[in-house]
């Protein structure tokens, strides 16, 4: 009779896979259903002998701690800086985009309160600053029905404009809570790129509607307005006065330094021409001082007409008026 004999590696090797599969982990398992079973021990036999009692100096605390603990993975949302030479930061509290007064018209408080019209959000408006009623976090991400209370400010501060966002309440399925600092960053750094995207997204579309529009020649008069000023009347509706006025008032020596579409306002920096370039508009070059001036649109439904004036207020009048309004003329007769 033949006797087999096996080596101790191949034996403890067979021992091994013959263990239950049950009591081995798999791919799927998590790590806490291990982590919470207990390992008991069987009594120490001291066999008559005291053993020495424990000392707890160098014991580890008790801790009633969970094992595992949910972690928002998500990664962080910052305030970006869409607007030409601005700066966006988060401060701890709040999201800011910071940018030059000259684009108030286009990034005010006035056109976040139309926006949040549009968006079916309830909000009270006084004193430079919004507050939201509850409002969707617009997060396909968010656990249950999360829902936030927003503090819109507007803040000026030598030639500078701020739009802030900050978290009033935040709540999530009924139930308010406070806020991390990680949440707040993430819910009011979204909310101020929502908007400042929105409002971009408009301003570039009037852009090109404004763009696209055919360039005609405009009737235009000399006229006197409803206080006795003299203007200029332009057979345009007020959108396209506007545009092509910016234009116009530039080949005359007027640059734009800052405006307000909703008022029909302008700020101008005026620097005089040379004598031969009055020549080409067919005028007389006007005794006009280099300077800080303005222009105001009126908007008279399918007209409208403008008004210069100089750094008092005081509308342009006499040899003034008529060269500078009959070079315009000509340039709107093209």
């Amino acid at each position: 009779m033949k006797k087999w004999l096996l080596s101790t590696p191949i034996l403890m090797t067979l021992v091994a896979c013959s263990a239950s599969n049950e009591s081995k982990q798999q791919a799927n398992d998590n790590f806490e259903k291990y982590a919470q079973q207990q390992v008991s021990f069987a009594p120490l036999a001291s066999g008559g002998v005291n053993l020495p009692v424990q000392d707890n100096t160098y014991a580890l605390p008790q801790l009633n701690q969970q094992a595992h603990q949910k972690v928002d993975i998500r990664p962080p949302s910052t305030p970006i800086a869409m607007i030409n030479n601005s700066i966006a930061q988060f401060d701890g509290e709040r999201a800011l985009i910071a940018y030059p007064s000259s684009k108030e018209a286009v990034y005010s408080l006035n056109q976040v309160a139309r926006l949040l019209k549009e968006q079916g959000i309830h909000y009270q408006y006084q004193d430079n600053r919004i507050e939201t009623n509850w409002a969707a976090t617009g997060r396909a991400d968010d656990i249950g029905d999360t829902q936030i209370r927003y503090l819109i400010e507007q803040v000026q501060y030598q030639g500078t404009s701020a739009l802030v966002v900050s978290i009033l309440q935040m709540k999530r399925d009924n139930i308010i809570f406070t806020p991390t600092m990680a949440q707040k960053q993430r819910y009011t750094s979204d909310r101020l790129n929502q908007l400042i995207g929105e409002l971009n997204r408009a301003y570039r579309k009037q852009q090109n509607e404004l763009n696209s529009t055919a360039i005609t020649p405009i009737q235009t008069q000399l006229t006197t307005d409803i206080n006795g000023r003299t203007a200029l009347a332009l057979n345009a509706p007020f959108k396209q006065a506007w545009q092509r006025l910016r234009g116009a008032l530039n080949q005359v020596g007027f640059e734009t330094s800052s405006e307000n579409p909703g008022r029909g306002y302008r700020e101008l920096k005026y620097r005089p021409l040379e004598k031969t370039e009055w020549a080409r508009f067919g005028v007389a070059a006007p005794e006009l001082e280099k300077g800080e001036y303005a222009m105001q649109l009126a908007d008279l439904g399918r007209q409208s007409a403008v008004v210069i004036t100089d750094e008092d207020g005081n509308a342009l009048s006499g040899n003034q008026a008529q060269s500078i309004y009959q070079a315009l003329q000509a340039i709107f007769a093209k």
